[in-house]
């Protein structure tokens, strides 16, 4: 078994160090308990999946936002003019 280094609040080092004493194991062990029983990690949920439920919650116009890219075009120009090409 490979050992790690964690840091953790004085006041929960205290607190896992009395429930050692009381059980009689070491903190080590309560700390490895811990982790492993923990929940695993879900997989990642996409943007759609975490807002889906307040699509139609919003008051707005019923048309949908437009960009004819005009706006795009001169701030994107705006800042090659602005920040000179790195030449290799």
């Amino acid at each position: 078994m490979k050992g790690i280094t964690v840091k953790l609040p004085d006041t929960t080092l205290r607190q896992l160090r009395q429930e050692a004493r009381a059980t009689g194991r070491s903190v080590a062990a309560l700390i490895r308990e811990r982790l492993e029983a923990a929940p695993r990690r879900r997989a990642r949920r996409s943007v759609y999946e975490i807002t889906s439920d307040l699509a139609g919650s919003l008051a707005g116009e019923r048309t949908p936002a437009t960009n004819d890219g005009r706006r795009f075009a001169r701030v994107t120009r705006a800042r090659r003019v602005a920040r000179p090409r790195k030449r290799f």
